[in-house]
C-alpha cells in the first residue's frame, strides 16, 4: 500500500509500504475518509513546535473514518463491516489497526462520514475547555479562529458561557458567528486591541494559535500594553509552542492561571459525538475541502506555504 509521507521538508508524497496484518488484539480497518489537523500536521511538515525533532521523512496523521474489515480473536466491542472513528497515529494510510483500548468508537448509523473525519479537532478543544473548567459564568476569549478556535468557540457555548472570538479573517470570523460566538473581533482593523479592552477581562483565554500572544493576554509591565485578563482568571494554552514568555508580575499580581493542555481522552470523544449528533457542535459547516486522496500531495503544498486558505480538510479514500 501507499502512504503519505513527509519526505522533506514543505513536501508530501506516497511512499509504499507493507500493509499492516491483523493480531488477536486488534482490528484491520480499511480508511474511509482522513482528516487532516493543520496545526499539528503543518508542524511536522514544516518542522515547526513540537514537530521540529523528528527527522524526514516523518508523517502523522490521526483521525480516520474506516470499516472494519477483519477482527482478531481477542476482540468483543466491533465487528466486520462496523464503521469507526480512531484517534490513533498511524498517518494517512489506507489501512491500519487499532486496539479495543485505543480512541476508537462506532459511528452512530447516519453520523456525516466527512464530518466524522474532523471529531479529533473537535474533540481536543472540548477536552481543553474541560481543563479549563468553563462553566456558564464565564466569559470567554477565543483567540484565532482556525479549526482549533472555532470548535474551542463552540466547546465553550456548549458549556454556557459568553463567548468573544478574535482572528484576523474575516470569512473565519464570519463563519464563527454563524456558529454561535456572541461577540467576533477583527485584530487587523483599527481599534480592535480596544473592543478588546473594553470587553475584558475574560476570566477565561482560550490560546489557539501558537503566536507569540501571551503578551497583549497578560499584559506587560510598563508598557501600555492591553490586558484581557483579571482576577485569577485561567489561559488554557492549546497553540503549540516549543516555549513561551509572559510577564510573571503581570500574570502573578492577578493570580493567572496558564494551563497546559494534551491529547484528547475516550470520555472527551463519546462526548463530542453525543454533542455533534444533537446539533451543539457543528462539524460540516467547517470543512472546506473533501478532495481525493490522491490530491493530498497538493494540499500539503497549499498548507506548507499558504496555510490560512486551508480550514477543514478531508481527504476521500473511497
Amino acid at each position: 500500500m501507499k502512504g503519505i509521507t513527509f519526505i522533506e521538508k514543505g513536501k508530501a508524497a506516497f511512499v509504499e509500504e507493507p500493509e499492516p496484518v491483523c493480531k488477536p488484539d486488534t482490528v484491520l480497518l480499511k480508511t474511509l475518509y482522513s482528516g487532516l489537523s493543520n496545526g499539528t500536521e503543518r508542524s511536522f511538515l514544516m518542522s515547526l513546535h513540537y514537530g521540529w525533532e523528528a527527522p524526514y521523512p516523518k508523517r502523522i496523521g490521526y483521525q480516520h473514518v474506516s470499516e472494519v474489515v477483519e477482527c482478531g480473536g481477542q476482540i468483543t466491542k466491533f465487528a466486520v463491516g462496523d464503521v469507526v472513528f480512531t484517534a490513533t497515529f498511524p498517518g494517512h494510510v489506507p489501512y491500519h489497526v487499532a486496539k479495543e483500548s485505543d480512541l476508537i468508537i462506532k459511528l452512530p448509523d447516519g453520523f456525516d462520514r466527512t464530518a466524522a473525519a474532523q471529531l479529533g479537532v473537535a474533540c481536543v478543544p472540548w477536552h481543553d475547555a474541560m481543563r479549563g473548567d468553563v462553566r456558564p459564568t464565564d466569559s470567554v476569549l477565543v483567540v484565532g479562529a482556525g479549526l482549533i478556535g472555532q470548535f474551542a468557540a463552540q466547546a465553550c457555548r456548549a458549556m454556557g458561557a459568553r463567548v468573544t472570538v478574535a482572528g484576523h479573517h474575516d470569512d473565519r470570523l464570519k463563519l464563527a458567528a454563524e456558529l454561535g460566538a456572541d461577540v467576533t473581533v477583527n485584530t487587523k482593523e483599527p481599534g480592535a486591541m480596544d473592543r478588546l479592552q473594553e470587553l475584558a477581562p475574560f476570566s477565561v483565554v482560550m490560546e489557539t494559535t501558537g503566536a507569540d500572544v501571551l503578551g497583549w493576554i497578560i499584559g506587560e509591565p510598563g508598557k501600555p500594553t492591553p490586558c484581557m485578563v483579571g482576577w485569577r482568571s485561567r489561559v488554557v494554552m492549546i497553540g503549540g509552542q516549543r516555549e513561551v514568555h509572559y510577564s510573571y508580575l503581570r500574570a502573578g499580581g492577578n493570580q493567572v492561571a496558564l494551563l497546559h493542555t494534551g491529547h484528547f481522552k475516550q470520555i472527551d470523544l463519546e462526548q463530542v459525538v453525543r454533542l455533534v449528533q444533537k446539533g451543539t457542535i457543528r462539524i460540516q459547516p467547517l470543512i472546506r475541502d473533501v478532495v481525493p486522496a490522491a490530491e493530498a500531495p497538493r494540499i500539503y503544498n497549499i498548507l506548507a506555504k499558504e496555510p490560512s486558505k486551508l480550514l477543514g480538510v478531508v481527504f476521500d479514500w473511497t
